[in-house]
Parts: C-alpha cells; structure tokens; sequence
C-alpha cells in the first residue's frame, strides 16, 4: 500500500465522507501515530509526520481553503514562543494537538484550535562542549510522534523521547559526539524506530542511526565516510568505500554528514538520505559517500545503493528527498526527487538509485568562478555561486539548501524554493542575487513559473489540493500562490523574518493554515543579515500563526529598534582593524557573530548571540575573561586563549590577537552607532 492514495481518492473522502479530527480526549491517546495510521491518512485532518506523510511531498489533501476563496483567509490566533534565535521547525499535528520545537531543543504542545501552551519540555542543553555544538543548539528543525512520544534531537548530541501527554521525559540516547558536532535536524520515524544523523562538518565523521521508538536502544548505524584504516572498518561497504579516497592521512577530512534529509520509503522499505561534501575542497576523489544520495534496509541499515551528485570538479551536498510515483516515457516509475545545493534537479529510480532524468533549475556558475551576466563572464575570486559550495570565508551559497520544496500530485509540479543570480554586490562587482520560487517540472525538465523575491533566504514551501502554494519570505510576508500558474492570491506581513516550513490541518470543520516565524537558521550566524531579513523583520516575534477562512484581520506586531550603545574611543591604529578582521576570520568568530559581525542587531542574551557591534560598557571591560578565559563558556562562548575549539590547526588566541580583534568590533560598533544617530537626526 502507498503512503499517497490517488489524489481524486482525497477528494472522494474529504467531500463526500467529510473526514474531520476533533481535539484529543482523554478517551484518545496522546501521540497516536503508526505505521498503519501514516499510510492510511487520507483525510489530511493531521500532519503525522514530517512532509505530512512518508513520501515527504510536503502536501495535503485538504480543499476548504482554496484558490478561490483564500482571499478570505484571516487570521485565528498566535502562540507566543519567545526566543532570540528565531524558529526553522516544521510542526506535527496529531488529533488537535501541535508538536514544535524551538532553539536549544524546546518543545511545545499546543491546543491546534486556540494556540493555548499545552505543556512545555527542556532538555537543558549545554553549550560548553565546544562551538560546533554551540552554533548547533541554536536551531532545531522540529521533531517527530510516534506511538505516544514526542522526539527530538539536541545541540549536544541527545536524541530524547518526550511523553506527548505531559511533556516529561522517557528515554535518552547518545548520538554523536557533543565536543565535535551537534543535531539541527528534525529526527524521522517509522517501522517503530526512530532516524536521526547529525553535522558532520570540520573533518567529523558523518552518520545516520536508527532508535528502537520505545526504548531508545541503537538498533544501527551507518557511516557515510570510512575512518582510520588502521583502525579496521565496520563492515564491506565501508571498506569499499575507503577505496575511493586518496592523500596523506585521508581519513582525517571526514565530512558525509546527515545533517537534515532523511526519508523512509513505504513501498520499498528502504530508508534515504543525502550527505553533505568533505571539508577537502581541492580532493578530485569519488570519496564515497561524501554527497550523494544514500539508500540503505530501513530495518537493519544494510547498504542498497547510491546516487552521487557531487562531481571531480564540484562538490555538493543534499537536501529534501520527496517521494512519488510518475509517468515518464510512458512509463510508471516510483521515483525520489530532490535538488542539491548545485541547483540540479534529480529524478532517481527509488528502489535501484538509477538516474531517470536531472535538469539545472537555474543558470549556473562555473566551477572555476565564473559567472556568465548578460553574455559577459565576470571573475569572482572564491565566490562560486551556483553551484561550488566550500569557499573560504562563508561566501558561497550555491542555489539550493534545506528548506523543502513540495510536490503536488494534482499538477504534477515540484514547487522549490532557491537562491538565484539576479541582485547584489561582492566588492566592485554586481551580483543579482535573490530568493525565487520555481514551479518545476519534473518530467519535462523545465520551469512552468517563477516568483521572485526579494531576499535571498526564506522558508520551505507546502502546496494543497486547494490549488495552492504557501510560503513564508525573509521579509516577513506570508502568501499563498495558484499552483497552477504562481498569481498570488493572498499575503500578509507577519511584522517577523520567516524561515521555518508551513502546514495545514483540520479540526472539526474548519481548515488552518499554520507558520512559525521569527528570524531563525544557521544563516542568520554566520551570513550577512541582509540575507535572510530585512532592517525590521529580524526584530519581529517569534510566534506560531494561525489563519482561517474568515478569521480576523491580522494584528500586525511593533517592532521596536535596540539602540547602538555608544562604544569604547577609538584609540587604536587602521592597521590593528585590519588585522582584527582577519583574525576573526581565522579563529573562525564569523560562524556565530555573522561575517564583519553584521550579526542580529541586539545584545541578545538568555539562549541568543549577541551582535557584537551592541556590546555594553562592561562587555567591553570583560573582553579578555570573555573572548580569552572562557567567563561565559556556559553560554556558548569558548575560552580561545586555551585553544581553538574542534580545530587542532589553529593554536592559542594571543592576547595581542585579541586586542586586534576588539579593535575592529569596536570600529564595527562606532559605524553602526554614527549611522544609527545619522539617521535619527534626518528623521
């Protein structure tokens, strides 16, 4: 049996039956999610899993909002989850009850039909074992319910079972290791385990395990890149592996992580997952599995194939795996759709990893950097964009990342949401670089509409059988789309930067469209803010919103602008800016306070990273303790006078080192007070 009934078969049973959920009673268990209960959902009365089913097609059945009528979509309530770093999760709904997570692992429960805080669950996660798992803790793309339990993952390694009654813990389970690397991503049940893997980057060995759901014991693990040989390998296909890698102390790049996409395969029973590059940019080795598309046995973790999209000359990483069944050539074919970071669409043979057919959504860029604009090719020294994803310092976002597209069975259309070549600079030069959202077809390799948008970054996508495609942007606004030829139909400004994945449900007789917002992702630390907000969206709450069909009218939030405190004298030389600036980028600063440290705009504190350009009078007279002795290693900081974290290359910061670094924080911080109080006076 499919995961996806005919589409006319969703229409039959939510028209004529008229499938609804009510809220759970204590007669009805909390959590209630099986195998069977996935694959027979027809109503899309519940979000059960991630994507909404197996196939992760990120679509639902329901047609009581539609393109006709969604003008009328108001608004019906908000759940406040305050946090300074933004939501990217994805929520599940089970019988009227929301699933959510926050930054540092925070899970909410809440009533899906008035936005009440049901129950709230802390997993205290550290900081202090090293900055990897630090930046990790700061995001979490959700979790999953299985069986009575809630699950998540943790910026420390944890995959933890939550009771989905009351929010206390059951069970936890080591993952990775918490001194290395960290989970950002939404875990995947099915066939009563639990799927998690985690980063895998700064030469950490990547991995996807799986949990037995009840008892949180491993049941295995699959290593998507060999270590040390001598060491001895776990099994054949490991050892297979390791023969395509080469070079002195190979072994020690590692990479291959599983950091977000994961999907279980009802119809073959295989489990499938991407992996992201190896930090050696200049390998030209097969390097197996380091990205590719992997599929292994779901139950025992056996290796089935692989697809690898990653080239000699460019490497890349993968995302969203999206399950269906088409017609190619006339031919029906089961098949995994997905796009990686290169900006090439994949059509892959789901049971034998062949390639059916791959297309690039947009023009992209060659792998020696150079971008051909307007019939001219401009040289940009490290800046590969479109398509080479491992430059130096964080400049190169290639087309695709995480944040899923959706395919839609009734127009047969992926909808993907990606960065293009349109708008910016770098240095002298423009670079038009912008966020789009591509109707893409899979089948005949080309696009059948486009929106632009204004920023580069911005949410996942869910498309309906109501002839709609909603997306959130970095810009705050919310809209909805026809699928059938990308009019918008509806919008509305959310006042808050939006980069989490929107869903729909049913309760009762009434249809919800719900979005978390607030600015969050892994961008937001260590890309320029003009990425992913705008100069008011990053400032907007983080919240769960909730619309209707004829709901109220949006109560757009204040945002209120932190001023710039005035800085330290600048009694120091050009030359010790300079030097600062580099330094940073050495010591790696920019991966949590932004490249510059154009960072988030506040002192953000109590789970946040503060934008050093904000920093208070005693910040600055606590600057060695801070940056050099560790003071606030609680609080994620790490003490580089002791070393450089996850690095054995990088010695001890100085404390000369560390003055220069201050240096251009505090040059940084007098730009941004002058043009602050520059713009106060012209207003």
């Amino acid at each position: 049996m499919l995961n996806r009934a005919p589409v006319g078969w969703y229409l039959i049973a939510v028209t004529f039956f008229g499938c609804s959920t009510a809220a759970a009673s204590p007669a009805e268990p909390f959590g209630n999610v099986t195998d069977g209960r996935v694959r027979g959902e027809l109503s899309g009365d519940n979000w059960l899993v991630k994507g909404g089913g197996f196939y992760q097609d990120q679509f639902s059945p329901l047609t009581s909002v539609n393109s006709k009528n969604v003008s009328k979509l108001g608004f019906a309530w908000a759940a406040e989850l305050p946090d300074p770093m933004g939501l990217t999760a994805e929520p599940i709904v089970v019988d009227g009850v929301i699933y959510v997570s926050g930054p540092r692992s925070l899970v909410y429960a809440i009533d899906a039909t008035s936005g009440r805080i049901v129950w709230k669950f802390d997993p205290h996660v550290r900081l202090d074992f090293g900055t990897n798992g630090s930046e990790a803790a700061r995001v979490n793309r959700g979790v999953a319910v299985w069986a009575g339990k809630v699950y998540v993952g943790t910026g420390d390694c944890r995959l933890l079972a939550i009771n989905a009654s009351n929010g206390t813990q059951s069970w936890e389970s080591k993952v990775c290791d918490p001194a290395k690397t960290g989970i950002t991503g939404a875990p995947r049940v099915g066939r009563g385990k639990v799927f998690i893997g985690h980063a895998a980057e700064g030469h950490i060995r990547g991995s996807v395990a799986a949990f037995d759901a009840a008892t949180g014991k491993e049941v295995w693990r699959f290593w998507t890149v060999p270590a040390d040989p001598s060491k001895g390998f776990e099994d054949a296909t490991i050892a297979m592996a390791a023969e395509t890698w080469s070079g002195k102390e190979w072994w020690e790049d590692a990479g291959g992580g599983v950091w977000d996409a994961i999907t279980l395969d009802p119809t073959s029973g295989l489990l499938l997952f991407g992996t992201s590059k190896t930090p050696n940019r200049n390998s030209r080795d097969e390097r197996l599995f380091t990205g590719c598309i992997v599929a292994v046995n779901a139950d025992t973790g056996a290796y089935a194939w692989h697809f690898r999209t990653s080239t000699s000359q460019r490497q890349t990483e993968n995302f969203h795996i999206a399950l269906t069944d088409i017609a190619i050539n006339g031919e029906r074919h089961h098949v995994a759709l997905t796009a990686a970071r290169n900006g090439t669409f994949y059509v892959i043979d789901a049971k034998s990893g062949k390639l059916l057919g791959s297309a690039p959504l947009v023009e992209q860029g060659d792998p020696n950097g150079l971008v051909a604009t307007s019939g001219k090719e401009i040289e940009y020294p490290g800046l590969l964009i479109g398509g080479a994803e491992d430059c130096a310092p964080k400049r190169c976002f290639g087309v695709r990342n995480w944040w899923p597209m959706s395919y839609d069975p009734v127009t047969h259309l992926a909808y993907v949401p990606i960065m293009d070549l349109r708008r910016g600079r770098v240095g002298s030069h423009e670079i038009p670089m912008v966020g789009r959202l591509l109707a893409w077809d899979p089948v005949h390799r080309r696009v059948r509409w486009s929106i632009e948008h204004q920023i580069m970054v911005n949410g996942g996508v869910l498309s309906t059988a109501g002839n709609l495609v909603f997306q959130g942007q970095g810009t705050g606004e919310f809209a909805a789309y026809a699928a059938d030829s990308g009019r918008k139909l509806w919008s509305v400004d959310t006042g808050s930067a939006i980069d989490a994945v929107p869903i729909t449900y049913r309760v009762g007789s009434e249809q919800f469209v719900l979005v978390p917002v607030g600015w969050g992702s892994m961008y937001r630390l260590w890309a320029p803010s003009t990425n992913s907000a705008t100069a008011t969206s990053k400032y907007g709450p983080s919240r769960l919103l909730a619309f209707k069909i004829g709901g109220e009218p949006f109560p757009v939030p204040r945002v209120d602008i932190p001023l710039v405190p005035r800085p330290p004298a600048q009694i120091y030389s050009a030359e010790a800016v300079s030097r600062g600036q580099q330094i940073a980028g050495m010591y790696g600063c920019y991966g949590c306070h932004s490249i510059n440290f154009d960072g988030s705009g506040r002192w953000a504190v109590n789970g946040g990273i503060p934008d050093l350009r904000y920093m208070p009078p005693e910040a600055h007279r606590e600057w060695y303790a801070i940056v050099l002795a560790g003071s606030h290693r609680s609080a994620g900081m790490m003490p580089y006078g002791a070393g450089v974290p996850s690095s054995d290359s990088m010695p001890p910061m100085t404390a000369q080192q560390a003055d220069d670094i201050h240096a251009f924080v505090i040059d940084r911080q007098w730009a941004a007070y002058s043009n602050q109080q520059n713009a106060q006076t012209s207003h």
